[in-house]
């Protein structure tokens, strides 16, 4: 019983301690996510509020609000952002730092880095709402007169 339990418990304890910093890990991952599109959905929505010529200086500015300090055991998120005509692109980087497991075969020793690459593009749903009814009226009108 001795010898089992030296090898079964630390691999257990091992195996328990991975699944916990694998969580982090995703959690991390999920939020970064989660927030570099709010932010890049949130620059191309900006609409006479000063930033509608600037999305990148929007992003720039909101991040560390939008972000706060929701990223439990992960590094705080770097955030760029860079816009090409009507796409803003937003790319958060991070890690999972975690020293429990320091050197052992299983963690590397730099930790886990996550990188998220979201974009949005500034629509103007109202206009084209607005342009397909009309286009539709135009078309039930020449279809009556028919």
């Amino acid at each position: 019983m001795t010898l089992e339990a030296a090898l079964v418990v630390p691999m257990a304890l091992c195996s328990i301690v991975l699944l916990i910093y694998f969580a982090f890990f995703l959690y991390g991952r999920c939020l970064l996510t989660q927030d570099a599109y709010i932010l890049a959905f949130r620059s191309t929505r900006q609409n006479n509020t000063g930033w509608e010529d600037n999305p990148v200086g929007f992003v720039a500015d909101s991040a560390s609000d939008v972000l706060g300090k929701k990223y439990f055991g992960n590094s705080k998120p770097a955030v760029s952002a860079a816009s090409s005509g009507k796409t803003v692109t937003v790319t958060g980087r991070a890690s999972a730092n975690h020293s429990a497991m320091g050197r052992y075969f299983l963690k590397p020793i730099s930790g886990w880095e996550y990188m998220v690459y979201m974009k949005a593009t500034k629509r103007e749903t109202a206009k084209h709402i607005r342009t397909f009814k009309r286009l539709k009226d135009i078309g039930k009108e020449f279809s009556d007169g028919l």
